[in-house]
């Protein structure tokens, strides 16, 4: 690089010329300068850059770490919340700097606290909180329209269709409208987001900042983009991203923790005018003043209509290694090779199920070491916004990849930080359960298909 100090170049004989000195002197200054304003670069280029992964412990799972500003998850197991975050000039310092970024608080849900460190959350909604495609004129925008209210699936896989179209919309420099009354709509005000009375104002513009998304009231407006694209919500679930997967894992779980940032505690109503649900209803109702701190382990069981089920999970085992039944079978046996090494065995584990394999919790219950432990939730306190809730809250979950449900509530916990998942094992030749894969798993197309 150039280093230009202001010499009198012409030598002009009204000023006497350098000495060596003074010329060796300004060479070290131009030389710091260089170094810094390189050092300087560098920096920027890491804080900046896409999230990085790294094996650097073998003892441990692989540890996510976002340049710099690296969080990651160590073991001591028992005590799943460890968290250790690099030293360095603090994101939140950053932002502070910045008007346009907000200054969230931490993440908390239902009095729980999510194990991400504040730092990255704040960079990472730094990253992606601008929303410049809202910025442009309808007339040089194509708008990916999601409307009407027929789905593909249930719960778990409309889940998926929603942040497949972000994620497609993302992809291609899109922005994605949701007509008004339409399917997102009512997805997430069900659980996340409600109406305030005579606030529909304020809910759209916080909807479409949290999401960089376009609320639409009429198919006029819609119109009135450059281009309008439409998609039949199974293909938003077929969907697959094609660049890296650390930054897939990274922009679904900004998407992911918005929902969480603003979830419903039963005040306000749904796109349907209906009082909200309480998504606190299942820790309140088990651990009352105490789910603050309460320390649980929550079991999903699946069985996914029998064959099917086995199917889709003999799927996911050939692309990865890990067991075609034992997620699905939930066998005390595997229940324990997970929450033994843990200390986990003398804290309550909730059993979450479809009803469908009743011989399943039957077989939990009479193990000596599972039973005493096992609770189940109360009818009048489940639903699907307070099951979801309590699994993504725990300390440890166990579930089955073959379940879109499973699958949203071990996304959710990634986003939010918790690194003790377990839905891809496998028994070694010596009879050890282990895992087969590290927490991005459940992202990864390679592994769970269009379910990622």
């Amino acid at each position: 690089m150039a280093c230009t100090i202001c010499l009198n170049p012409r030598n002009e004989p009204s000023h006497p010329r350098p000495t060596m000195g003074k010329l060796l002197m300004l060479s070290i200054v131009c030389s710091s300068l260089a170094l810094i304003l390189t050092l300087q670069l560098r920096t920027s280029n890491i804080l900046h850059s896409d999230p990085i992964f790294s094996s650097s412990l073998p003892q441990h799972r692989r540890l996510l770490s976002y340049g710099l500003q690296g969080w990651k998850f160590f073991k001591p197991r028992n005590d799943p919340r460890t968290v250790d975050v690099k030293e360095g000039t603090t994101t939140t310092d950053r932002a502070k700097n910045r008007k346009d970024v907000p200054i969230l608080a931490p993440i908390h849900v239902c009095d729980r606290v999510a194990p991400i460190p504040h730092d990255i959350d704040i960079h990472i909604t730094q990253k992606y909180s601008d929303c410049p495609l809202l910025k442009k004129p309808p007339e040089k925008t194509t708008l990916l329209l999601l409307e009407g209210v027929e789905t593909f699936g249930r719960t778990g896989n409309n889940l998926i269709e929603f942040l497949h179209s972000v994620q497609y919309a993302k992809d291609n420099d899109f922005v994605v409208g949701i007509m008004m009354g339409s399917w997102p709509t009512h997805l997430i005000t069900n659980m996340w987001m409600a109406i305030r009375v005579g606030d529909m104002a304020t809910w759209r513009e916080f909807v479409e900042q949290a999401f960089c998304v376009k609320i639409i009231d009429s198919y006029a407006e819609a119109e009135q983009y450059e281009k309008l694209i439409r998609m039949e919500t199974r293909d938003l679930f077929l969907y697959k991203h094609e660049g890296p997967l650390n930054q897939y894992v990274e922009f679904q779980g900004h998407i992911i923790r918005s929902l969480y940032r603003s979830y419903n505690d039963g005040i306000g109503f749904n796109m349907r005018r209906k009082p909200v649900g309480d998504m606190c209803s299942v820790l309140d109702a088990m651990f009352g003043s105490e789910k603050h701190s309460a320390v649980y382990s929550v079991v999903h069981s699946r069985s996914l209509e029998g064959e099917p089920g086995l199917r889709l999970l003999g799927r996911i085992a050939r692309n990865i290694g890990c067991d075609p039944v034992a997620a699905l079978d939930m066998d005390p046996e595997y229940v324990k090779a997970i929450l033994a090494p843990r200390g986990m065995l003398e804290h309550p584990i909730l059993f979450i199920t479809d009803h469908q394999r009743p011989e399943i919790l039957e077989k939990l219950l009479a193990d000596p070491e599972i039973g005493p432990n096992i609770h189940l939730i109360p009818d009048e306190a489940s639903w699907v916004g307070g099951d979801i809730t309590v699994a993504v809250m725990s300390n440890v979950f166990i579930g089955n990849p073959a379940s879109s449900f499973s699958g949203f509530i071990a996304k959710s916990r990634v986003a939010l930080g918790y690194d003790t998942n377990y839905l891809f094992r496998k028994k070694t030749n010596k009879g050890e359960w282990v895992d087969v894969c590290d927490e991005r798993c459940i992202f990864d197309q390679k592994v769970m298909n269009a379910m990622a």
